[in-house]
């Protein structure tokens, strides 16, 4: 999950960005103007901002260029416009935007960006010590603390999770790792699993648990987490 601003001033286009967003299980803030921009970076600190180029007052370059400099490079900034040309590119790119879309957007496209960047900015030897799943003993070892003994189903899920780009699974996929058939299984059991299997987890330094649900479409690893013998 990520903190995320779009900066677009179709209104349309603005909330469908952000739709897809938040059903991928970010938490994202849009507005129309770099003006606009400025009052909600008093009260939302992102990791990512998706900029238009077109936009009210201030262009999207400039506004790259402008939180370039206020921000270096811990916070990612992707361009999302209809501006293909090369010269539009490099203009961006020296202005210190990160990547470019090309609109119409594809939207599985964007997620993939928006990943690849959380990777850079966030390596996962930086975030954290990993969270180790040890198949032998059928335990989950948090990088502090005492290791937590887990069921056979329990270590299904969190293997599959392990196993995942950015530990992120479906929930088709996490009920087939039950031995379910997704068609005929009834997703609030998954749901009950889930929960269950959240209450054996310590919280994180922030209070959050690192097994999060993505709006609608599954669930999420939040740390580094590994499968060892």
């Amino acid at each position: 999950m990520a903190r995320i601003i779009v900066v677009e001033d179709d209104l349309a286009q603005q909330e469908e960005i952000l739709s897809f967003l938040v059903y991928a299980g970010h938490e994202a803030q849009g507005v129309g103007s770099g003006i606009a921009l400025d009052h909600c970076l008093q009260q939302f600190t992102p990791e990512i901002i998706l900029l238009d180029y077109n936009l009210p007052g201030e262009s999207g370059a400039a506004l790259a260029g402008r939180l370039r400099e206020r921000f270096g490079l811990s916070t990612g900034i992707i361009m999302v416009t209809a501006r293909s040309q090369s010269a539009d590119r490099l203009e961006c790119r020296r202005a210190g935007a990160d990547d470019y879309l090309v609109k119409p957007i594809d939207f599985h496209e964007m997620l993939i960006v928006i990943d690849n960047l959380l990777l850079r900015l966030h390596p996962p030897t930086m975030q954290a010590q990993a969270w180790k799943l040890l198949l032998a003993r059928s335990e989950l070892q948090p990088p502090e603390g005492s290791p937590i003994p887990l069921s056979n189903w329990e270590m299904s899920l969190l293997t599959t999770l392990a196993g995942e780009f950015q530990h992120k699974v479906g929930r088709d996929a996490l009920i087939r790792a039950l031995g379910k058939d997704p068609t005929v299984y009834d997703p609030r059991a998954l749901e009950t699993s889930i929960s269950r299997l959240r209450r054996k987890l310590p919280k994180l330094e922030d209070g959050r648990n690192p097994l999060q649900a993505m709006r609608g479409s599954g669930y999420q690893f939040i740390r580094p987490l590994v499968s060892m013998n």
